[in-house]
């Protein structure tokens, strides 16, 4: 009965992975691009932005990281972050939330947030991890209506 169960687990193990493969291919990792959903206008002319990114390694085994880029913002944003992981996953938590603007030719450009997330346990990351990330402040220029943005790594 044991030599069973143990097949039965091999055979539930595999045909987990095999279908979730596919689904996995449809979700980018933090090294593609990562569209963000429409910003809602919020009070005072602020909007708030909603964008997912899955957490990707980082310098150690402990650690991930996922990148996000917003438009340029006159006053640093609000920033709010969840991890969320997959099933049988070593839970973690968010260590480090980075606000940067990118330079470009002319001055600032964009907003970048770098997020970083360590395992709670002394454990290695195992599993999929995914950074969903809500943001409300004031854009620069204000968006047109119904366009959405490319994030850009």
């Amino acid at each position: 009965m044991f030599t069973k169960t143990k097949l039965m687990i091999s055979v539930a193990a595999a045909l987990g992975t095999a279908c979730a493969a596919p689904a996995m291919a449809q979700y980018p990792t933090h090294h593609e691009g990562v569209v963000y959903f429409d910003p809602s206008p919020a009070p005072l002319k602020a909007y708030t932005y909603t964008a997912s990114v899955r957490l990707g390694p980082s310098t150690s085994k402990r650690m991930l990281e996922g990148e996000f880029r917003f438009p340029l913002f006159s006053a640093p944003p609000s920033v709010s972050v969840q991890i969320i992981s997959s099933i049988g996953a070593v839970p973690m938590q968010v260590k480090t939330l980075k606000i940067l603007e990118i330079h470009g030719i002319s001055g600032p450009v964009e907003t970048q947030i770098v997020v970083e997330a360590e395992t709670i346990a002394d454990a290695p990351a195992g599993g999929f991890y995914y950074a969903n990330l809500v943001l409300t402040g004031v854009p620069v220029k204000p968006p047109a209506k119904s366009d959405s943005a490319q994030l850009l790594h």
